[in-house]
């Protein structure tokens, strides 16, 4: 039976239209990777899996991580990609603060076609690097790799999540597969929360996550923060890796012709949930659910709502997002939540108590004005289904707003005093103009480097240029977190309504303080953000998180150096 889900326009919730879910598929061609997507086929609605999961155990996880070559299928497509261990989502790796990860990356992937010169760090045996005196920013080296743990506030040195590692292939087609250790030692004092890793070699970065190389990275801690929560705790956890996997007529991505901006819009690909199209997930009346929702995509806006099948909206209450608990229960009911590029969220989702009657909901990937790069939008994907099953009901809660705040104090990190920070801001500009992928002005080198003093609390202007071709860029920096000011949910409030003329004052909804490793930055819409430079010194990148901005030239060099005696706290 084919999916049909009427949806109620933002502006009028008692109003429904038809969302038709199926596609008028193309004739089957070259192994069926020219027809559309349908989410009505038999490929589609299958049950819900989490990921493979590799668990760290007495403070250390230890495992081995294939780069290689992995042949699936999506829809009626047989796909040939580079992969985690040939599956089209790395596995969860689980850890908690205080832990030790040990990874043994194998790169198996053949020779590189030509021999681009290195623009990144060549390898030696001690983890120390030469550094070369020029940047290429053209995509080039798709069988070279690196590893970043996105949110993780570790060492950005050496073995740790330094992306300025070069991870060759193999010199000859048959020839041994080089392996590299990578070692990153978490904090004791890490929050827990949901954060990711995924390969981020410059030029190579946007093929190798638009096939799939990336994971979701769990760090957890039941002595503290909202694992501890006794009704956060109980809930069954699944974990949604959103994918824009990209691939031609052949199954497979070999260069950017099919990574452009138009290359979502003609429905041959679709958002995947850990690979899987439409996933179904099965919950009992009354239950609560933690969803852990990553968008490991590489360009496109996903902005989900959970509605039922006459488009009732369910509230998706945010107990976290960029992995670092929020203090309180927001509850999204007349607006989606908004991710972008690298965003993450943690919801909890409460199926409503009724047994006797059938209950059906949809995540969906609605359209709304902040589309990266087609603000009108497309129609509303359909991104997994949940079944309510007839059985009597549970009774579980969700937790009170006391309890969130308590469980932020105790894990986030403290909050940033306006009476630190510096006088003079640091400032940020994203750009596109002839051809060239620019921050303030400059494609990435390698000699341009922006200095920090360790210990140092700032505040940063973002822009986008009004100038740039591209009207967003999602900022990301590594290792240190930051402040940042939104909307809570919710819509303008309407205090004094006239009869006739309407709506006379509004109120907007409150700003609330949270935590972010990536944030959009619209054009004509500069942000401010709060952040300090701890515990670690080093280089590392900030960058555009559409990764092929990124690749071609929207990245800077940041470092980090050790406080001197005068400016020291």
């Amino acid at each position: 039976m084919a999916l049909l889900l009427f949806i109620c326009p933002a502006n009028n919730a008692n109003a429904a239209v038809s969302l038709a879910t199926s596609f008028d598929a193309e004739a089957a061609e070259n192994n069926g990777c020219e027809e559309a997507i349908d989410i009505n086929a038999d490929y589609a609605q299958k049950p819900f899996q989490n990921p493979e999961e590799w668990v760290s155990s007495d403070g250390l996880l230890k495992e081995t991580l294939k780069v290689q070559y992995g042949e699936k299928k999506i829809g009626n497509c047989n796909v040939n990609l580079r992969s985690y261990n040939g599956e089209l989502v790395g596995p969860t790796l689980r850890v908690k603060p205080g832990d030790t990860i040990k990874i043994k990356l194998i790169n198996d992937l053949p020779p590189e076609r030509s021999q681009t010169p290195s623009t990144i760090h060549e390898e030696s045996p001690d983890c120390t690097y030469e550094e070369p005196t020029t940047a290429n920013n053209t995509p080039h080296n798709f069988n070279t790799t690196n590893f970043h743990t996105h949110g993780l506030h570790v060492d950005p040195n050496k073995c740790s999540d330094n992306v300025l590692r070069l991870m060759k292939p193999k010199k000859e087609k048959e020839g041994k597969s080089p392996d590299y250790n990578i070692e990153v030692k978490i904090p004791e004092n890490h929050p827990s929360g949901t954060f990711w890793y995924h390969a981020h070699l410059h030029g190579s970065t946007a093929l190798q996550v638009s096939s799939g190389m990336a994971g979701a990275l769990i760090v957890e801690n039941p002595k503290r923060g909202l694992d501890k929560i006794p009704q956060i705790a109980a809930a069954k956890q699944k974990i949604f890796v959103f994918q824009q996997i990209a691939y031609d007529e052949d199954g497979q991505i070999e260069n950017y012709n099919n990574m452009g901006s138009t290359a979502w819009k003609n429905g041959k690909w679709h958002t995947t949930v850990n690979g899987q199209i439409v996933p179904v997930i099965i919950m009992r009346p009354g239950e609560v659910q933690r969803w852990r929702f990553i968008h490991g995509g590489v360009r496109e806006s996903i902005n989900l709502e959970l509605r039922d099948r006459l488009g009732r909206q369910i509230p998706l209450h945010e107990i976290a997002v960029d992995g670092i608990a929020l203090g309180k229960l927001d509850s999204w009911k007349n607006a989606p939540i908004e991710l972008e590029p690298g965003y993450r969220s943690d919801v909890l989702v409460k199926a409503r108590p009724w047994w006797k009657i059938s209950q059906e909901y949809y995540l969906v990937d609605r359209p709304t004005s902040s589309r990266i790069l087609f603000p009108t939008g497309e129609a509303g994907h359909i991104l997994a289904k949940v079944v309510v099953a007839m059985t009597p009901p549970l009774s579980m809660d969700l937790p009170d707003n006391e309890q969130m705040a308590e469980a932020k104090k105790k894990d986030a990190p403290p909050n940033i005093s306006e009476e630190k920070i510096a006088d003079e801001p640091q400032t940020l500009s994203f750009s596109i103009s002839g051809g060239q992928f620019m921050v303030d002005g400059k494609p990435f080198s390698l000699n341009n480097v922006r200095e920090l003093e360790l210990g140092k609390a700032e505040r940063w202007e973002l822009k986008t240029d009004e100038q740039s071709v591209a009207p967003s860029h999602p900022f990301h920096i590594h290792v240190n977190p930051f402040q940042h000011d939104r909307l809570e949910p919710g819509q303008k409030e309407c205090v004094w309504q006239d009869t006739w003329l309407g709506c006379l004052l509004c109120r907007e909804p409150k700003t609330e303080r949270i935590w972010r490793d990536t944030l959009m930055v619209k054009q004509g819409t500069p942000e401010t953000i709060l952040t300090r430079y701890d515990k670690f010194t080093g280089k590392f990148v900030l960058h555009c998180h559409i990764l092929d901005h990124e690749d071609q030239g929207m990245m800077q060099l940041v470092q980090i150096n050790k406080a001197s005696q005068s400016g020291s706290e």
